[in-house]
């Protein structure tokens, strides 16, 4: 998944973050315990081990944690003043919501940390318009819809900052987000117009 950001040579670079997404992920989880039940017949555990097996497989925290997308940040200084610049491409999982909903939310919060309340500027790919509920999710504070889904296999220590919220750059110089930003003709397929790639 390519992602770079580049500053003029005259800009002054003050630090770099790369952070696979993934990884963050991996590093706030630990395996849940499984507990055996000796009063369970064997009729029925066979049919626990079909669902849990089912659940391991349409676990949305496990997908994030095997996508490699990563978050770069940097730290430039413009006019005497810092301000962190982070850019990211999200996973383009339309029928995994679930997946981006993780992706984006940590994204979000950690360029809320990188940048220690000092400015900052978050762009990229989202792939999710106006509507999604990832959009919703960063830009409305406390957004009640926006529930983490849980996990058959991990617990996680993360938790969603839905105090910090971004501002689109759009939005607040235009009042509106833009009626398109990706016209997209693929052959055998429907043309595709929409607003994807916003600017948090």
């Amino acid at each position: 998944m390519g992602t770079g950001i580049a500053i003029p040579a005259s800009m002054e670079l003050n630090s770099l973050k790369i952070i696979r997404i993934g990884d963050f992920i991996h590093s706030n989880s630990k395996p849940r315990e499984k507990q055996a039940n000796s009063l369970t017949s064997e009729c029925n555990s066979n049919e626990s081990d079909t669902q849990e097996i089912l659940l391991d497989t349409l676990d949305p925290w496990e997908t994030a944690m095997d996508r490699i997308n990563a978050l770069i940040c940097i730290k430039v200084t413009i006019s005497n003043k810092s301000i962190y610049i982070g850019t990211y491409h999200m996973p383009c999982l339309y029928k995994d919501p679930d997946v981006m909903l993780i992706h984006s939310s940590i994204v979000k919060d950690l360029m809320f940390h990188l940048a220690g309340g000092q400015s900052l500027i978050l762009a990229g790919d989202f792939n999710f318009n106006s509507t999604d509920i990832c959009y919703k999710a960063l830009t409305e504070k406390n957004y009640l819809n926006c529930r983490l889904p849980e996990s058959s296999k991990y617990e996680f220590s993360y938790q969603r900052n839905a105090e910090q919220v971004l501002k689109s750059a759009y939005r607040e110089k235009n009042g509106v987000e833009p009626t398109y930003t990706n016209f997209a003709h693929t052959p055998d397929c429907p043309d595709y117009c929409d607003t994807l790639d916003l600017s948090p």
